[in-house]
């Protein structure tokens, strides 16, 4: 027995459903398989081909119906008898594998070159870090040359201040004696 089911939706291309069916089919031993992205007035659409005894049709033909892979939006499953050529699944195997194999080398191909696009502005960023690093370390030699100038301003002040105390406590000294001799009192 030989059927035509037609899988619509807004999205049943790229969510891996031609995978998904053929590893039914293929647990189920069907004799004949293919499916293949299609579009239709706007909207995505998967068509299956299989043949089988009538057993394997029917379990097939309820699969269809209740499972999909998780990210696929289904709007309409519909089935018609089929009298043209079903491809062998062993055959579908092989064209599909080597349909994903391509797909993938793309995807590495397109991982790759944006890879490069990636360690290019990381290299950019490195310059710009070392930059900054160059200029941190010029903050922080200015900042050294601030921190000793500020060192010596407190040590020639701390001298300038001992001679003026020093100076203060003599004068201090002479009125104290000054008010003595004159016949005063001195805390």
């Amino acid at each position: 027995m030989k059927v035509r089911a037609l899988i619509r939706g807004q999205r049943v291309h790229g969510v891996g459903y031609r995978n998904h069916l053929f590893s039914e089919a293929d647990s189920l031993c069907m004799d004949g398989f293919s499916a293949r992205n299609l579009r239709e007035n706007g909207l995505q659409l998967v068509e299956v081909l299989f043949e089988g005894d009538d057993r394997q049709v029917s379990s097939f033909m309820a699969f269809i119906r209740s499972s999909w892979p998780k990210a696929a939006e289904v709007s309409e499953i519909s089935f018609e008898e089929y009298d043209g050529r079903v491809e062998k699944l062993t055959r579908f195997a092989i064209r599909f594998q080597a349909i994903q194999l391509s797909k993938g080398v793309e995807s590495i191909l397109r991982i790759e070159a944006k890879q490069d696009q990636m360690l290019e502005k990381q290299d950019r960023m490195l310059e710009k870090q070392d930059q900054m690093l160059g200029k941190q370390d010029l903050m922080l030699e200015k900042q050294d040359e601030t921190v000793e100038e500020f060192r010596g301003v407190r040590s020639d002040l701390k001298e300038h201040m001992e001679k003026r105390f020093a100076r203060i406590e003599g004068e201090i000294a002479e009125i104290k004696r000054v008010i003595r001799e004159l016949g005063g009192s001195c805390v």
